[in-house]
């Protein structure tokens, strides 16, 4: 996340394939997890962005990535439009920087349990988990890439929620989360102090 991706008004509620999958491998772009639009009923679940569209409006491609296929998920829709938005907020806000804010965003699967179907009858697993982690300078304007800083130069942490109507996001290490996911994170940032987080710098 930087200034610079925001710097445009683009729009597009175009939804489309991944080029770079295969379209068996993507839920179709007709997929409605809110409403449908037939005959007004609404589910549990939303079409939850992972890059939401209002952090890429620098460019009319930059936005249509964010509707890519493969940037969607069965989102809670009461967790995707409250705690997971004010969390997007943070990151185009409060947190970002001058230097850059460098975050993942994905969602994690306990189980494949519950499956929703599409408008197009695909089944879809729901995921049990989100997480966000964070990597940045601490001054937030050093000019330095995070690569070439030192651990006390830099600060990142997380958040784990899970997919219920009344998640609320806890913040977590980075290692925490690592282990949870089974992902490792930031490997081109050696000094990244992943074991540690001050919970003032993410709130």
């Amino acid at each position: 996340m930087h200034s610079y991706y925001l710097s445009g008004e683009h729009d597009s509620e175009t939804f489309v394939a991944d080029p770079n999958f295969e379209e068996w491998e993507q839920i179709g772009s007709t997929y409605r997890y809110d409403k449908d639009q037939s005959n007004g009923t609404t589910t549990d679940y939303d079409r939850g962005h992972q890059i939401a569209k209002a952090q890429r409006t620098v460019t009319g491609t930059a936005r249509e990535q964010t509707n890519y296929n493969t940037n969607m998920t069965p989102q809670y829709w009461s967790l995707n439009q409250k705690s997971w938005v004010s969390l997007e907020e943070k990151e185009r806000g409060a947190w970002m920087c001058s230097d850059t804010l460098y975050m993942v965003s994905g969602c994690h699967f306990d189980n494949y349990n519950t499956k929703i179907p599409n408008n197009d009858g695909k089944s879809c697993p729901v995921p049990t988990h989100y997480f966000k982690v964070m990597l940045r300078t601490k001054s937030g304007n050093s000019g330095k890439k995070v690569a070439n800083c030192s651990a006390d130069e830099l600060i990142c942490a997380g958040y784990w929620v899970t997919n219920t109507s009344n998640a609320v996001p806890v913040l977590k290490s980075v290692a925490e989360i690592e282990k949870l996911t089974g992902f490792t994170f930031f490997v081109n940032v050696p000094n990244a102090p992943k074991n540690r987080y001050s919970a003032s710098d993410w709130q």
